[in-house]
């Protein structure tokens, strides 16, 4: 990892998805038997499921930090390694909004 600049983000974007996965474990007895997550199916019971699967956009976030984190590792040019280690945050912090906000939405605080 020290050939990786910005690495702080990488770390950063690990460190949102795990506290995102945490909270979802966490908030599991507060939420109802479904909520809603694929919104890109039609309406209806096609959008909703599980609230353990609320941990999907944290793993998939994840996996895209560790994938952008080896293709930094890859490459020689550092504007490439540094757009790698900004999109790993973006997508960690789109992740634990798009996450925190079906929580707020349906859950019971």
């Amino acid at each position: 990892m020290d050939k990786v600049p910005l690495k702080n983000y990488i770390l950063a974007g690990g460190a949102i998805d795990l506290l995102t996965a945490i909270f979802v474990l966490f908030a599991q007895g507060r939420l109802p038997p479904q909520v809603p997550l694929f919104y890109g199916l039609p309406l209806g019971e096609d959008q909703l499921t599980k609230p353990v699967l609320l941990l999907i956009p944290a793993i998939l976030s994840g996996l895209i930090i560790l994938f952008n984190l080896l293709l930094a590792r890859l490459t020689k040019d550092d504007f490439l390694k540094k757009a790698f280690a900004v999109a790993g945050l973006a997508s960690a912090v789109f992740a634990g909004i798009t996450t925190l906000k079906i929580i707020f939405l349906v859950g019971n605080f």
